[in-house]
């Protein structure tokens, strides 16, 4: 007898939204349009959306659960507010360290756009650490200075230097699995179904001691790679040619020219040392730089790669991309904006000419969307590509459904995943009728349900006050 069937919907399949029924069976789509018969349980959608369930192909998933259980900061809009929610936690947590993560001075007011200080920390005796939205750069005060034996005048910590704090803000096991734990479940409740998680060797030994219903695909930093890494569930490692925008650390032209990383030969040689173990390289490129060294490293590889986020693109550059992936994340549009971060870090020249996605698309890359966990939240990234003002950036949502469900799982070498199609897994989320139909409401759409291989395993509080249909 057939498990599920999902009735009266409107499915995005093969690229376009579709009316008709999805049936399931053995976690299993079954063809379309047969007279499926009797089932175990039927839902009426009532013209609700059924997509793929989304696949994040950048995520944090170790530094997203500490986020939720620590100090949060993402939500801080003004320079006071993220202050006095620093005291406020200072006062409340029992912690003898104070750990916050997601400020970002770029969505402050005008006169406050600058990175914080030390001296603004100043009011604990307990050492304070607070990692930067894009965490490549945190802020810290005179006590977590002398606690680790640093000196800096501003307390601002930045790049390899960051490893310094571990002593500070390295979670115990215990911890480490209660915040991959709480990730997973908040991914799941965002309609993702599966991810490609950068992980060092303590954050994976923690996943195999905790369960997921969502599938995680673990790519090792490169320093920490051993040989009994490679398996068929894991993907490669994980480098970096350089920094980001927000702390001033991207290899751009005019920036500190020791912010590449790797020049050409020495990234050559460094992934030829893995490609020689048949290990595939993922690698942080965000400057014009480092997209160019890295597409230049990759071009001749006969295994598959991946450059993380590809912001700045070099003319000329597309061409050479061949059969590596490009794994942007669109929600970093939130910046490109006029008037925004990267305008004021880059100028005019570059604010209509980073995250072309459109230009990707046409020119036939392989693209997989992921969020790098800021947010984690496919709806926020995919708003900001259908919606942004400049034509070589802006996709249709149905191409941007596409890199954040087929694209990304090619990347992750899950096969029978990323599309409704008979014999694919049923992984699938579904929203509310009003899905495609309204675009300002999409940064902030929530799913109604998240399904992984035909089990329900997301139920959002709105169905028990809106559709008792779908209660399971």
């Amino acid at each position: 007898m057939i498990d599920l069937i999902l009735r009266n919907g409107v499915v995005f399949a093969e690229g376009v939204f579709q009316s008709k029924d999805v049936a399931i069976e053995g976690g299993k789509i079954l063809p379309f349009g047969e007279a499926y018969g009797q089932a175990k349980r039927e839902i009426d959608l009532e013209g609700k959306y059924v997509l793929p369930g989304f696949v994040d192909s950048h995520t944090h998933m170790l530094n997203l659960g500490l986020q939720l259980t620590r100090l949060d900061l993402s939500g801080c809009t003004s320079r006071q507010e993220a202050i006095d929610a620093v005291k406020s936690y200072v006062t409340s947590s029992k912690s003898q360290v104070i750990v916050g993560y997601g400020w970002d001075e770029s969505v402050w007011g005008k006169g406050e756009r600058y990175y914080l200080s030390k001296d603004e920390l100043e009011f604990s005796s307990k050492p304070i650490v607070l990692y930067r939205r894009d965490g490549h750069m945190a802020v810290v005060n005179s006590a977590a200075l002398k606690k680790l034996g640093l000196k800096s005048e501003d307390g601002v910590i930045k790049e390899e230097e960051l490893h310094r704090l571990a002593p500070l803000v390295a979670p115990d096991p215990e911890e480490t699995k209660t915040a991959l734990s709480k990730a997973i479940s908040f991914a799941i409740s965002q309609g993702v179904t599966a991810v490609r998680d950068f992980v060092d060797v303590g954050t994976l030994r923690a996943y195999s001691e905790i369960t997921s219903r969502m599938n995680v695909v673990k790519s090792i930093y490169a320093d920490e790679y051993y040989e009994g890494f490679k398996s068929a569930t894991n993907w490669g490692v994980k480098t970096f040619l350089d920094g980001s925008i927000g702390a001033m650390t991207a290899a751009h032209q005019g920036w500190a020219k020791s912010n590449l990383k790797m020049d050409l030969g020495k990234f050559v040689n460094f992934a030829q040392g893995f490609w020689s173990k048949g290990v595939s390289v993922a690698v942080h490129a965000i400057g014009e730089l480092a997209v160019e060294t890295a597409v230049e490293a990759f071009s001749n590889s006969r295994i598959v790669n991946s450059i993380e986020h590809f912001e700045l693109v070099p003319e000329g550059v597309l061409d050479r991309v061949g059969n590596t992936f490009i794994s942007s994340q669109p929600n970093f549009l939130q910046w490109a904006l006029p008037g925004g971060l990267y305008e004021s870090r880059l100028g005019k020249a570059w604010l209509t000419r980073n995250n072309s996605f459109r230009q990707y698309i046409d020119n036939g890359l392989n693209l997989a969307f992921g969020s790098d966990c800021m947010p984690l939240g496919p709806n926020y990234g995919i708003y900001y590509a259908i919606s942004s003002p400049f034509a070589n950036q802006r996709i249709t949502l149905e191409e941007a459904l596409t890199a954040y469900t087929e694209g990304s799982a090619r990347l992750l070498r899950d096969p029978m995943t990323g599309k409704i199609s008979p014999g694919y897994y049923a992984n699938l989320v579904i929203f509310d009728e009003k899905y495609a139909r309204d675009v300002n409401s999409l940064k902030d759409k929530k799913p109604l349900m998240t399904i992984i291989r035909g089990s329900i395993v997301y139920k959002s509080d709105v169905l028990d006050r809106r559709t008792a249909s779908l209660a399971p």
